[in-house]
């Protein structure tokens, strides 16, 4: 009986472990790209390095995002169960900047999952080794419907 207390226990707190996100303090920035250079001893080398860290990884980021648009540039769907919403991109308080359609018909659902799954977590090491922020407004997660054969995202009424 004693035992049965234990694993009921145990595996009724599993559920809450799982939901956990991780905290700030768990995630560690990236490394710089580019070494760091005093600015007060060379000031002038200090703005090239910084320029030449800054464009290498917004070009890295933007052609993911653009592999990504890529891959779902096609919304066209039999049925509306073919239809997804994901989450794309990465706010600094967290979750994702925005949400698309995305039509499952026809394509390697584990391939594009991946593939934003790449670009989110790319533009959250952006925004942690920038020191980024955000205004923290939570993006709703918008629903999917079929219109016309092609998966779109509902858009709410205001008011």
């Amino acid at each position: 009986m004693l035992h049965a207390k234990k694993l009921v226990l145990l595996f009724g707190c599993l559920p809450l472990l799982a939901c956990q996100q991780p905290s700030s303090v768990d995630r560690v920035a990236p490394a710089p790209l580019v070494e760091q250079i005093d600015p007060q001893t060379d000031p002038v080398k200090a703005v090239r390095a910084h320029q030449q860290q800054q464009s290498m990884t917004l070009a890295d980021v933007g052609q993911l995002r653009a592999e990504v648009l890529k891959l779902t540039v096609d919304k066209s769907a039999d049925n509306v169960q073919q239809c997804l919403v994901l989450g794309l991109g990465h706010k600094s308080c967290g979750g994702p900047s925005e949400y698309i359609a995305v039509s499952t018909k026809g394509r390697d659902e584990g391939a594009l999952l991946k593939k934003i799954s790449a670009y989110n977590q790319a533009v959250e090491a952006e925004n942690m080794r920038k020191g980024m922020m955000s205004d923290c407004s939570v993006v709703m997660k918008p629903q999917v419907q079929l219109n016309n054969g092609q998966c779109e995202l509902v858009k709410e009424l205001t008011q």
